[in-house]
């Protein structure tokens, strides 16, 4: 769509962005604003016919965000806390490539950003320079979500780099502002009331490729990226299903409330005497006397009340029917089920293999990001590598003992170094198990320290190549 790198002018880029970037953007909004409903629990409510207002507030109280809860349960399982770089012993190196992804406090920022890509389907990071104080050039990482910004793909299943960039960001009482990114700047606007954009600037990012050539700097995180650059997230295929639950709930709580009890009947019984305050009475002694009595031919009975296993039963199968197609555990929903160690890692085998496949797919888009990070400060045999391997904290719900136990037996078993297993306790992170490993090599152990002795006593015959 749009054949241009970068664009010469601020009217030839204002162009570009009024007549074909922000069409595309706007028709995307609809679809967008009506996942966001279901994601962030108001969907569009039960349409009812002839309601009271006791209707709608039950239908109201029915609505759960049910797709809120697949979004964050496996969003919940995705936290990035190093980066595995083979080849470099060197600690200081590998602190400069992740410093950029702590310095932008994208400890904090990833968990929006994984939320959003696994419920609109995509989202997107940037990465430009920015000045620090002593005049040095630092990288800094932004995240968007696809309601407020939109990338232009010439093959977008196929690019990593977008051909252009928007962002929008929309304003009660200022201006609405506009950021067009291309290969080389970021082009701005203000836009008025009356429809009138204002240049503002247009600032060089300075990112390039791992071959230095330019390119705009947007990485695009994806849940479910097809051949075809189609990319579904985890709420839009589960809208229908999710309005079912609701409907669900509806339906139990008109039942409980209206038919949860049982009605007193009365039959034969002669009011016709009395006024209508005096039949208001009667009736009203009639519901709360434990003890009933009435003349000749009057019958007491009462009605059953509406049962509710099956309206629960129903929710209940349109539940498992929802973890069953978003592979999302049950006991995320609610429902516990006593059954063995080994039960339990079954049920959660296809959770397990969708989480597996997320951290493919974001681990690559982070590790682009800390390449356009390194190479806008110009650290170019970073941004060149791509034999790194992101490294997940580990979520599985498994005790410290079990884990220890684990590990030491791969040490002692395998031969696994003891110094490579610490990133693999559950709750240390990579800086931790660095700090370890600097202290380890600054305070050797006796071990250590008579290895060390040995190899002094050898190095000398060795360099004589005498036994003496």
């Amino acid at each position: 769509m749009v054949d241009t790198l970068s664009y010469e002018s601020a009217e030839e880029a204002e162009q570009a962005l009024r007549e074909i970037i922000l069409p595309c953007y706007g028709g995307q909004i609809p679809t967008l604003n009506r996942i966001d409903r279901w994601w962030r629990w108001n969907p569009k409510p039960i349409r009812l016919r002839n309601a009271t207002l006791e209707h709608r507030m039950l239908r109201d109280l029915g609505v759960t965000p049910w797709l809120r809860l697949v979004v964050t349960t496996i969003s919940q399982t995705l936290y990035l806390e190093g980066v595995d770089i083979p080849g470099k012993q060197d600690t200081e190196s590998n602190r400069a490539f992740w410093h950029p992804w702590v310095a932008n406090r994208m400890g904090r920022k990833q968990v929006a950003l994984h939320k959003a890509a696994i419920a609109y389907g995509y989202a997107f990071a940037s990465v430009r320079s920015a000045e620090t104080v002593d005049g040095s050039n630092r990288a800094s990482i932004e995240c968007y979500s696809p309601r407020e910004g939109f990338a232009v793909y010439r093959d977008p299943a196929r690019d990593t780099f977008p051909k252009a960039f928007v962002y929008v960001q929309h304003f009660d009482s200022n201006p609405d502002v506009y950021e067009l990114w291309d290969a080389y700047r970021v082009w701005r606007w203000e836009r008025s009331d009356n429809n009138q954009y204002r240049f503002v600037a247009a600032t060089a990012h300075n990112a390039v490729d791992p071959d230095g050539n330019p390119v705009c700097p947007i990485v695009r995180y994806v849940n479910d990226l097809d051949l075809e650059g189609r990319a579904p997230g985890e709420v839009e295929p589960y809208i229908p299903l999710a309005g079912r639950l609701n409907k669900d709930n509806y339906d139990r709580l008109l039942a409980q409330h209206y038919n949860s009890w049982k009605v007193r009947t009365v039959t034969g019984l002669d009011m016709s005497a009395l006024n209508d305050q005096q039949r208001a009475d009667k009736k009203a002694q009639l519901r709360h006397d434990d003890l009933l009595a009435g003349g000749d031919g009057v019958q007491f009975g009462t009605l059953p009340e509406t049962t509710l296993s099956s309206l629960i039963e129903a929710k209940q199968a349109d539940v498992e029917e929802l973890a069953a197609v978003s592979q999302t555990p049950t006991t995320a929903f609610g429902k516990m089920v006593n059954v063995g160690d080994a039960g339990i890692e079954e049920s959660r085998a296809g959770f397990y293999a969708k989480r597996d496949e997320r951290q493919k797919s974001f681990g690559v888009s982070h590790m682009d990001v800390l390449r356009l990070c390194a190479a806008v400060e110009g650290r170019m045999d970073d941004a060149r590598n791509f034999d790194l391997t992101p490294i997940w904290a580990d979520t599985d719900v498994r005790t410290i003992n079990q884990a220890v136990d684990a590990l030491g037996k791969a040490a002692q078993m395998l031969g696994v170094p003891k110094q490579m297993l610490w990133d693999m306790i559950p709750g240390v992170s990579k800086p931790r198990a660095d700090s370890w490993r600097e202290y380890a090599d600054a305070h050797p152990d006796a071990d250590a320290l008579a290895v060390q002795a040995y190899q002094a006593q050898l190095n000398p015959a060795v360099a004589d190549g005498s036994d003496s």
